[in-house]
Protein backbone atom coordinates (compact mmCIF):
# COMPACT_ATOMS: atom_id res chain seq x y z
CA UNK A 1 0.00 0.00 0.00
CA UNK A 2 1.44 3.70 -0.54
CA UNK A 3 1.46 7.05 1.02
CA UNK A 4 1.46 10.22 0.00
CA UNK A 5 4.80 11.43 -0.27
CA UNK A 6 4.67 14.82 1.51
CA UNK A 7 7.95 16.28 0.71
CA UNK A 8 7.35 16.53 -2.83
CA UNK A 9 5.96 20.20 -3.32
CA UNK A 10 3.82 18.78 -6.36
CA UNK A 11 1.89 16.28 -4.53
CA UNK A 12 1.62 18.71 -1.30
CA UNK A 13 -2.17 20.86 -1.06
CA UNK A 14 -1.74 23.95 -0.08
CA UNK A 15 -4.85 25.80 1.81
CA UNK A 16 -3.19 29.35 2.45
CA UNK A 17 -4.69 32.57 3.99
CA UNK A 18 -4.41 35.45 1.59
CA UNK A 19 -2.65 38.98 3.19
CA UNK A 20 -4.11 41.11 0.87
CA UNK A 21 -6.19 43.99 1.86
CA UNK A 22 -6.89 44.28 -1.71
CA UNK A 23 -8.01 41.13 -2.24
CA UNK A 24 -10.23 40.92 0.22
CA UNK A 25 -11.38 39.71 3.95
CA UNK A 26 -8.66 38.10 4.87
CA UNK A 27 -10.93 35.84 7.66
CA UNK A 28 -12.96 34.38 4.44
CA UNK A 29 -10.30 34.84 1.84
CA UNK A 30 -8.99 31.16 1.22
CA UNK A 31 -6.01 30.27 -1.33
CA UNK A 32 -5.78 26.88 -2.81
CA UNK A 33 -2.34 26.25 -4.48
CA UNK A 34 -1.62 23.39 -7.32
CA UNK A 35 -4.75 21.92 -7.68
CA UNK A 36 -6.77 19.48 -10.44
CA UNK A 37 -9.52 21.10 -12.82
CA UNK A 38 -10.84 20.54 -15.47
CA UNK A 39 -11.84 23.44 -18.40
CA UNK A 40 -15.28 23.79 -19.68
CA UNK A 41 -15.59 27.28 -21.79
CA UNK A 42 -18.89 26.57 -22.54
CA UNK A 43 -20.81 27.04 -18.93
CA UNK A 44 -24.00 29.10 -19.75
CA UNK A 45 -23.97 32.06 -17.09
CA UNK A 46 -19.88 32.70 -17.00
CA UNK A 47 -18.24 30.95 -21.01
CA UNK A 48 -14.99 29.98 -19.44
CA UNK A 49 -14.79 28.27 -16.16
CA UNK A 50 -12.94 25.22 -14.06
CA UNK A 51 -14.44 22.61 -12.73
CA UNK A 52 -12.61 21.53 -9.12
CA UNK A 53 -12.93 18.51 -7.11
CA UNK A 54 -15.95 17.67 -5.02
CA UNK A 55 -18.08 19.23 -8.00
CA UNK A 56 -17.87 22.87 -7.53
CA UNK A 57 -17.09 25.14 -10.61
CA UNK A 58 -15.38 28.04 -10.52
CA UNK A 59 -14.75 31.26 -12.97
CA UNK A 60 -14.06 35.07 -12.88
CA UNK A 61 -14.16 37.87 -15.14
CA UNK A 62 -10.57 37.76 -16.21
CA UNK A 63 -10.58 34.05 -16.51
CA UNK A 64 -12.07 34.78 -20.32
CA UNK A 65 -9.61 36.04 -21.13
CA UNK A 66 -7.24 32.74 -20.65
CA UNK A 67 -5.46 30.38 -22.97
CA UNK A 68 -7.56 27.38 -22.61
CA UNK A 69 -9.60 24.85 -24.20
CA UNK A 70 -12.75 23.20 -23.43
CA UNK A 71 -11.74 19.82 -21.66
CA UNK A 72 -8.01 20.39 -20.83
CA UNK A 73 -6.87 18.94 -17.57
CA UNK A 74 -5.08 21.42 -15.72
CA UNK A 75 -2.98 22.08 -12.46
CA UNK A 76 -3.61 25.60 -11.12
CA UNK A 77 -3.60 28.13 -8.26
CA UNK A 78 -6.91 29.64 -7.42
CA UNK A 79 -8.57 32.45 -4.68
CA UNK A 80 -11.93 32.34 -3.43
CA UNK A 81 -13.18 34.85 -1.36
CA UNK A 82 -16.12 32.96 0.52
CA UNK A 83 -17.69 36.34 2.14
CA UNK A 84 -18.04 38.23 -1.20
CA UNK A 85 -21.39 38.78 -1.88
CA UNK A 86 -21.53 37.20 -4.96
CA UNK A 87 -20.69 33.80 -3.42
CA UNK A 88 -22.82 34.29 -0.44
CA UNK A 89 -25.22 31.99 -1.84
CA UNK A 90 -22.87 29.27 -2.63
CA UNK A 91 -22.45 29.85 -6.73
CA UNK A 92 -26.47 29.30 -6.61
CA UNK A 93 -27.40 32.14 -8.38
CA UNK A 94 -24.60 32.14 -10.70
CA UNK A 95 -23.78 28.53 -11.49
CA UNK A 96 -20.44 28.79 -10.58
CA UNK A 97 -18.07 30.62 -7.34
CA UNK A 98 -16.84 33.72 -8.09
CA UNK A 99 -12.96 33.50 -7.56
CA UNK A 100 -9.63 34.96 -8.46
CA UNK A 101 -8.31 32.43 -11.05
CA UNK A 102 -3.72 33.17 -11.53
CA UNK A 103 -3.41 32.33 -15.05
CA UNK A 104 0.30 32.07 -14.54
CA UNK A 105 0.22 28.86 -12.41
CA UNK A 106 -2.27 27.06 -14.95
CA UNK A 107 -0.26 23.88 -16.14
CA UNK A 108 -1.66 21.06 -18.64
CA UNK A 109 -1.83 17.53 -17.33
CA UNK A 110 -1.97 15.02 -20.05
CA UNK A 111 -4.93 13.15 -20.92
CA UNK A 112 -5.04 9.39 -21.71
CA UNK A 113 -7.67 7.34 -22.61
CA UNK A 114 -8.62 3.99 -21.02
CA UNK A 115 -8.57 1.07 -23.02
CA UNK A 116 -10.79 -1.99 -22.52
CA UNK A 117 -8.44 -4.49 -23.61
CA UNK A 118 -6.00 -5.20 -21.03
CA UNK A 119 -2.45 -5.28 -22.13
CA UNK A 120 -0.26 -8.49 -21.31
CA UNK A 121 0.96 -8.00 -17.41
CA UNK A 122 2.59 -10.93 -17.98
CA UNK A 123 5.47 -9.62 -20.59
CA UNK A 124 7.42 -6.37 -20.24
CA UNK A 125 6.43 -4.15 -22.96
CA UNK A 126 8.94 -2.49 -25.18
CA UNK A 127 10.51 0.25 -23.77
CA UNK A 128 8.72 -0.28 -20.44
CA UNK A 129 9.11 2.25 -18.37
CA UNK A 130 8.78 1.59 -14.41
CA UNK A 131 6.94 3.41 -11.82
CA UNK A 132 8.51 4.33 -8.28
CA UNK A 133 5.47 5.07 -7.13
CA UNK A 134 1.83 6.41 -7.45
CA UNK A 135 1.34 9.19 -4.98
CA UNK A 136 -2.24 8.45 -2.86
CA UNK A 137 -3.26 11.90 -4.08
CA UNK A 138 -5.80 11.45 -6.63
CA UNK A 139 -8.76 14.12 -8.10
CA UNK A 140 -12.07 12.57 -10.09
CA UNK A 141 -13.65 15.59 -12.00
CA UNK A 142 -15.69 15.89 -14.71
CA UNK A 143 -15.03 11.84 -15.73
CA UNK A 144 -11.46 12.02 -15.69
CA UNK A 145 -9.03 10.63 -13.33
CA UNK A 146 -6.03 12.26 -11.64
CA UNK A 147 -3.22 10.49 -11.15
CA UNK A 148 0.46 11.47 -10.11
CA UNK A 149 3.03 9.27 -11.06
CA UNK A 150 6.47 9.26 -9.92
CA UNK A 151 9.48 7.90 -12.03
CA UNK A 152 13.03 8.08 -10.62
CA UNK A 153 16.40 8.56 -13.18
CA UNK A 154 14.33 10.40 -15.32
CA UNK A 155 15.74 12.89 -17.67
CA UNK A 156 13.22 15.82 -17.87
CA UNK A 157 13.83 15.84 -21.90
CA UNK A 158 12.67 12.36 -21.78
CA UNK A 159 8.89 12.14 -23.62
CA UNK A 160 6.74 9.47 -22.22
CA UNK A 161 3.18 7.59 -23.12
CA UNK A 162 1.06 6.44 -20.46
CA UNK A 163 -1.62 3.34 -20.98
CA UNK A 164 -4.53 2.45 -18.48
CA UNK A 165 -6.54 -0.57 -19.30
CA UNK A 166 -8.76 -3.22 -17.98
CA UNK A 167 -10.38 -6.36 -18.54
CA UNK A 168 -13.55 -5.62 -19.98
CA UNK A 169 -14.97 -8.97 -19.74
CA UNK A 170 -13.38 -10.08 -16.66
CA UNK A 171 -15.93 -10.51 -13.50
CA UNK A 172 -15.20 -8.11 -10.33
CA UNK A 173 -13.94 -9.66 -7.66
CA UNK A 174 -15.74 -10.07 -4.24
CA UNK A 175 -14.71 -7.04 -2.97
CA UNK A 176 -16.41 -5.42 -5.46
CA UNK A 177 -13.25 -3.65 -6.42
CA UNK A 178 -12.21 -3.59 -10.18
CA UNK A 179 -8.69 -3.62 -11.56
CA UNK A 180 -6.78 -1.05 -13.42
CA UNK A 181 -3.61 -1.22 -14.57
CA UNK A 182 -1.20 1.50 -15.32
CA UNK A 183 1.91 1.20 -17.53
CA UNK A 184 3.99 3.79 -18.84
CA UNK A 185 6.45 3.34 -22.13
CA UNK A 186 9.48 5.53 -23.16
CA UNK A 187 8.55 7.88 -26.48
CA UNK A 188 11.63 9.31 -26.90
CA UNK A 189 14.68 8.31 -24.93
CA UNK A 190 16.98 11.19 -23.96
CA UNK A 191 20.80 11.08 -24.91
CA UNK A 192 23.12 8.67 -22.52
CA UNK A 193 25.03 11.92 -21.49
CA UNK A 194 21.66 14.08 -19.80
CA UNK A 195 21.45 12.45 -16.21
CA UNK A 196 18.07 11.47 -15.08
CA UNK A 197 16.57 12.96 -11.74
CA UNK A 198 13.27 11.78 -9.66
CA UNK A 199 10.15 13.42 -11.42
CA UNK A 200 6.13 13.55 -10.45
CA UNK A 201 4.52 13.46 -13.72
CA UNK A 202 0.69 14.04 -13.17
CA UNK A 203 -1.77 12.43 -15.68
CA UNK A 204 -5.03 12.21 -16.59
CA UNK A 205 -7.31 9.50 -17.49
CA UNK A 206 -10.91 9.53 -19.27
CA UNK A 207 -12.63 6.65 -17.52
CA UNK A 208 -16.31 8.72 -17.26
CA UNK A 209 -18.00 5.85 -19.29
CA UNK A 210 -16.50 2.78 -17.43
CA UNK A 211 -17.57 4.60 -13.79
CA UNK A 212 -21.10 5.17 -15.48
CA UNK A 213 -21.22 1.20 -17.03
CA UNK A 214 -19.95 -0.32 -13.87
CA UNK A 215 -22.47 2.45 -11.67
CA UNK A 216 -25.81 1.33 -13.65
CA UNK A 217 -25.00 -2.43 -14.65
CA UNK A 218 -24.37 -2.88 -10.41
CA UNK A 219 -27.24 -0.30 -9.43
CA UNK A 220 -25.25 2.24 -7.09
CA UNK A 221 -23.68 5.56 -7.53
CA UNK A 222 -19.88 4.36 -6.48
CA UNK A 223 -17.57 2.55 -7.86
CA UNK A 224 -14.38 1.14 -6.50
CA UNK A 225 -11.32 -0.24 -8.03
CA UNK A 226 -7.17 -0.01 -7.50
CA UNK A 227 -4.50 1.07 -9.62
CA UNK A 228 -1.63 -1.62 -10.34
CA UNK A 229 1.16 -0.30 -12.07
CA UNK A 230 4.42 -1.82 -13.25
CA UNK A 231 6.90 -1.58 -10.25
CA UNK A 232 9.82 -3.85 -11.38
CA UNK A 233 11.28 -5.88 -13.71
CA UNK A 234 11.65 -10.20 -12.92
CA UNK A 235 14.41 -11.64 -12.86
CA UNK A 236 14.76 -12.00 -16.53
CA UNK A 237 13.83 -8.78 -17.48
CA UNK A 238 10.90 -10.21 -19.66
CA UNK A 239 8.68 -10.32 -17.19
CA UNK A 240 7.29 -7.34 -14.30
CA UNK A 241 5.98 -6.78 -11.23
CA UNK A 242 2.41 -4.72 -9.83
CA UNK A 243 2.24 -2.67 -7.17
CA UNK A 244 -0.83 -1.52 -6.40
CA UNK A 245 -2.97 1.39 -4.52
CA UNK A 246 -5.26 1.54 -1.87
CA UNK A 247 -8.73 1.02 -3.58
CA UNK A 248 -10.49 4.28 -4.88
CA UNK A 249 -13.83 4.88 -4.83
CA UNK A 250 -15.63 7.70 -6.98
CA UNK A 251 -18.64 8.82 -7.22
CA UNK A 252 -20.45 8.80 -10.45
CA UNK A 253 -22.48 11.83 -9.99
CA UNK A 254 -18.98 14.03 -9.31
CA UNK A 255 -18.80 14.26 -12.96
CA UNK A 256 -22.16 15.89 -13.38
Amino acid sequence: MKKNKMSYVCGTLCCLLAFSSCLGDTATQLTMANQTGVVTTELPSAGKAVYVKGGGVISSEDFQTANVAEGQCILFDYSIDYGAAENADGGASLGYMTATIYDNTITTVDRWPLHSVLSDTSRALPSEQLLSDLQARTAYIRGMLFLFTEIADHPTVQQDSFSLSYNARQPVGSDGVYDLYLRSVKTMAAPDSVEGESMIIPCAFSIGCFVDSVAQANGTDEVSFRVNYAASFGLDSLSVNFDATDVLTVNVNEQE
